[in-house]
């Protein structure tokens, strides 16, 4: 009988060890799930009163960064420049609506002066697509 009961206090010291090393792993992996990680954390939207919107599309005409009226319009001289028979230039923005006023060669026939337009419309219309283009050519 000596024997059994050193073989039971035996297991029952092994089990309460067992048990007593399962719950303090447990608590450790427990805690170690609980822990912030700043890659998991949910990405917000820009404080920008569109829902981040202006932050993903750098093209919208109100941005005020570096994209600005000032800015458009010194694009709009430059890629008209080229263009032969344009001798002055006038740009007005209201809102997305641009229009662009030339004064164009007095030497110029009115079908030139219809192509000229036709094609400072459609230069300007490629190179700002976020404006809605209008042009007048006159002599």
């Amino acid at each position: 009988m000596g024997k059994k009961r050193i073989i039971s206090w035996m297991q029952r010291s092994f089990c309460q060890k067992y048990s007593a090393w399962l719950c303090i792993l447990t608590l450790a992996i427990a805690l170690s799930a609980c822990g912030s990680n700043k890659q998991d954390q949910a990405k917000t939207y820009g404080n920008d009163g569109y829902m981040g919107y202006s932050n993903s599309n750098p093209n919208l005409p109100n941005r005020l960064q570096y994209l600005n009226y000032n800015a458009d319009g010194n694009m709009i001289e430059q890629v008209l420049e080229p263009i032969a028979g344009i001798q002055k230039t006038r740009i007005y923005f209201n809102g997305t609506a641009l229009h662009v006023n030339l004064d164009v060669d007095d030497s110029l026939s009115d079908g030139q002066v219809e192509q000229l337009r036709a094609k400072a419309q459609s230069v300007v219309q490629y190179n700002m697509p976020r404006y809605s283009v209008h042009v007048e050519a006159k002599r």
